[in-house]
């Protein structure tokens, strides 16, 4: 029999309502049979969303990951060494909850850098109590890559039966022409091709989406599709994969969702988030790929607003976790 394997579920922003969504997620007693799990994070905040919650769930705390027990019923909790939460700011953006967030998360892929970990799932964290806390990086994954040295991470967005990624994420608009080459677009769409493969695709069918409205009407808006992205297509159809393109990007997910495509390379973050908020949250997450092991998290944010009130989704969640157990 396969090995079950080990996720770290690092607590992301634990004024939050991350805490509330691990308890909600752990408590189903089918993760365990998937999955050996334990939280990176605070104690403290684990057990007040649990008793809040009225949770059956139980927590262990560890002081290194060679204690884990991997009890059902039982998370074992593993708080970053040397870091002390303390009092509990109030739901917002802040420093300290940047640090915390950033703390777990980074303990996480440590672990996985020494090959302890199989994957990693983190509730969702704020990027400006991120940058507060004096993380210089422009989101998560930035701060990933060069935590973990990888070159050349990205994203994979779930939604529903489609996945997707981006050549470009978390950048200006007007730099996002700039940042688009026949290489970059190609390696996209290696990487799709790659990761379908991964989930039981045989032959996955992607497509590559335009930047430009209509696809650029042959030039007249915009020559990105003929200089750039066309021949990246052409490229990776000379390597066997099955992609069409350019496809305007106002029906290529339409038409995926209709079933003419597995999987979507999109050019920037809007062009593939906006249809994935389109769906019901509970079957979407973000993934992150090109890092040590598969990593995913929430495709919404920390929800500062319902903190507290036991009353958040843990749908998102629950579909990363899924994702990294696939994945791992």
């Amino acid at each position: 029999m396969k090995r079950k394997p080990v996720i770290a579920i690092a607590m992301g922003d634990p004024a939050g309502i991350g805490p509330e969504l691990i308890v909600k997620v752990l408590s189903d007693a089918e993760v365990s049979e998937r999955c050996r799990p334990f939280i990176i994070g605070d104690i403290k905040a684990m057990r007040a969303n649990a008793v809040q919650l009225d949770a059956a769930l139980r927590f262990n705390a560890i002081g290194e990951l060679d204690q884990a027990r991997f009890e059902p019923g039982v998370i074992d909790l593993l708080n970053p060494p040397g870091f002390e939460l303390g009092p509990l700011p109030p739901p917002q953006a802040h420093p300290k909850l940047g640090e915390a967030a950033a703390r777990c998360l980074a303990l996480a892929y440590e672990l996985a850098l020494q090959s302890r970990v199989d994957g990693v799932v983190m509730a969702p964290m704020n990027k400006e109590s991120f940058r507060a806390a004096g993380y210089d990086y422009l989101d998560e994954l930035q701060f990933l890559g060069e935590l973990t040295g990888s070159d050349d991470p990205f994203i994979l967005g779930a939604a529903g039966p489609i996945w997707a990624l981006t050549v470009t994420e978390h950048i200006p608009f007007k730099d996002i022409v700039e940042s688009l080459s026949v290489s970059r677009v190609g390696r996209r769409i290696a990487h799709l091709h790659g990761v379908l493969r991964k989930l039981g695709y045989a032959a996955p069918r992607i497509a590559c989406a335009a930047l430009n409205p209509h696809a650029g009407e042959g030039g007249l808006f915009g020559s990105e599709e003929i200089n750039i992205i066309a021949p990246a297509i052409l490229e990776a159809q000379a390597q066997d994969i099955d992609v069409s393109g350019p496809v305007p990007a106002d029906i290529v997910f339409k038409r995926a969702l209709d079933g003419e495509f597995d999987g979507v390379v999109c050019m920037y973050h809007d062009q593939m988030n906006i249809a994935r908020k389109l769906r019901d949250r509970g079957d979407i997450a973000t993934l992150w790929m090109g890092l040590p092991v598969i990593g995913a998290t929430t495709a919404h944010g920390t929800a500062f607003d319902i903190a507290g009130k036991g009353i958040a989704d843990p749908g998102s969640l629950r579909a990363a976790l899924d994702a990294v157990i696939k994945l791992a």
